[in-house]
């Protein structure tokens, strides 16, 4: 896209013309989503200009690769066609309002960009080794990683052309204030989970009645179980030994004679006389071409097969295989790369009843304990509300229902370590309470708790820290409000004349 990044990217754009040969075998499938005869044509519509189904497909890659370039890859699919949806729509009002991005726009971005500088200066090797590392981790290419920052920029200043006047009005900055960074004593009950998993009792009948109603729990049955045979490409012990670049290189050579002898298993699509033409024999072709095929015993998915290292890559190529489709694509692994074939499945079965009686009761326990640990929690919870407000002390009320009360030290809720759960729980609830309130039942399933806490004092926040914390308070205000606008306007965009959402618009986030 730019002369810039593409000169900072010459290594990356070698890589990829040398995989291109490798293609689909050696990286998996491409993920589109097949429309077949008779499937959708509508694929939406921005002012009366019909998107084209790549129109849609690209939206949805783009959406998805700016997730994983923000650290986010847990974003369901339905939300992520959606969003994609709200881009289109806000590039197209982009492009009507006639907002662009220069290349010197994009060179000032990328330069200021905190990873691609060095004692606070740009250099250029590390957004070469980040281009890099996108295209082996992401394969997001320099060109692709530079649409993208083009569109969110465009993305970017259209939201701020737009939505930039709306402020948050109302707020209690200073009682916010005192609730995070005053510090607080707190005091809690807790209610164990092993305690009451210990009394829950289980009759034979609940265990039987568990067995029948869940015949395909994964814990009431046998693993199932593959046997593949395989050829492995090596790499040589000296090999094994070179740098990452001329190890990837060795892999690469690997590849490409995996991939020949991987097409020669392909059913001959001329075949007569068979609707699903013959694939052809394994043993046979890797014979005919001086390979020697391993044949291994039944193994399950979380298993390595009997001699060989561990190998996730391995044992999920060889679950992905189907009778239908039964020769892998060339497949990485440590030491080298493999091509297999299915030989059998051995089904999953359910096992005996009297095999998983310890598994069923252990786990209708657990579901009886919890019930009646929360149930517990409830009802001293709603007792201790009740009390508290009569004017009953805390620790008095809580003795009344024999619980026993943990004071700890007075801290400041927003200054707890996040990374402990414990902490950052009692940090939260703390603030969100006044003082003299008692909690609802709080989870901690970290320590297979529930608490109910009490806020027993709150001193006066340093007010130090109170023109900082106005300022991004404001700032959080003011970004949750601009972003419930731009749905609002995404919304109203998306009823206009010539303009609708594609049908099932949420069953195309799985495009990849």
């Amino acid at each position: 896209m730019m002369k810039f990044l593409r000169s900072q990217s010459q290594t990356v754009l070698i890589l990829i013309l040398a995989f291109i040969c490798v293609g689909f075998f050696f990286y998996g499938n491409s993920g589109i989503l097949s429309q077949g005869n008779g499937g959708p044509t509508d694929f939406g519509s921005i002012d009366g200009e019909s998107l084209s189904v790549a129109q849609l497909y690209q939206a949805i890659r783009d959406q998805r690769n700016m997730l994983r370039l923000s650290g986010n890859q847990e974003t369901p699919q339905a939300d992520i066609a959606r969003e994609a949806w709200q881009r289109l729509l806000a590039l197209h009002e982009a492009e009507k309002l006639h907002i662009d991005v220069s290349d010197a726009e994009m060179l000032t971005y990328i330069q200021s960009r905190p990873e691609f500088q060095k004692n606070g200066v740009y250099d250029p090797s590390l957004y070469s080794t980040m281009m890099t590392e996108l295209q082996n981790g992401l394969h997001i290419s320099p060109d692709a990683y530079a649409g993208l920052i083009h569109d969110q920029l465009r993305t970017e200043a259209l939201y701020k052309s737009l939505f930039s006047s709306i402020r948050s009005i109302g707020a209690d900055v200073q009682a916010e204030y005192e609730k995070q960074y005053g510090p607080v004593q707190v005091s809690y009950v807790t209610f164990p989970a092993a305690s009451y998993i210990a009394g829950a009792q289980v009759t034979p009948q609940e265990v039987e009645a568990a067995y029948k109603a869940n015949p395909m729990n994964p814990a009431y049955r046998t693993d199932e179980k593959r046997q593949v045979e395989y050829v492995l490409f090596p790499l040589s012990a000296d090999q094994m030994k070179l740098a990452d670049k001329d190890k990837d290189a060795a892999i690469q050579a690997l590849g490409d004679k995996a991939l020949d002898f991987a097409l020669a298993l392909q059913p001959d699509p001329n075949a007569t006389n068979t609707s699903t033409p013959p694939t052809a024999d394994f043993q046979a072709e890797a014979k005919k071409r001086n390979l020697t095929p391993v044949t291994t015993n039944f193994f399950p998915v979380n298993t390595p097969p009997g001699g060989m290292a561990p190998s996730p890559a391995f044992n999920n190529a060889a679950f992905a295989l189907t009778k239908e489709d039964p020769i892998s694509k060339v497949v990485q692994l440590d030491n080298g790369v493999v091509v297999m074939h299915l030989v059998e499945i051995q089904p999953s079965e359910l096992k005996s009843l009297a095999e998983v009686t310890p598994a069923i009761t252990k786990e209708l326990q657990q579901q009886k304990g919890a019930q009646a640990q929360q149930a517990a929690a409830a009802i001293a919870a709603a007792v201790l509300q009740v009390e508290v407000k009569k004017g009953t002390d805390f620790k008095t009320a809580a003795a009344a229902q024999h619980l026993t009360v943990q004071t700890i030290p007075a801290f400041v809720p927003r200054n707890v370590s996040m990374s402990d759960m414990k902490q950052a729980t009692l940090g939260y609830y703390s603030a969100m309470l006044p003082v003299g309130a008692v909690s609802q039942p709080v989870p901690l399933e970290s320590e297979s708790l529930v608490l109910v806490l009490h806020v027993d004092s709150r001193a006066p926040a340093d007010p130090a820290g109170m023109a900082d914390f106005e300022s991004h308070f404001r700032e959080t205000q003011d970004q949750q409000l601009r972003g419930a606008a731009f749905l609002d306007w995404a919304n109203w965009q998306s009823k206009q004349p010539g303009t609708h959402r594609p049908p099932n618009l949420e069953a195309y986030g799985a495009v990849d």
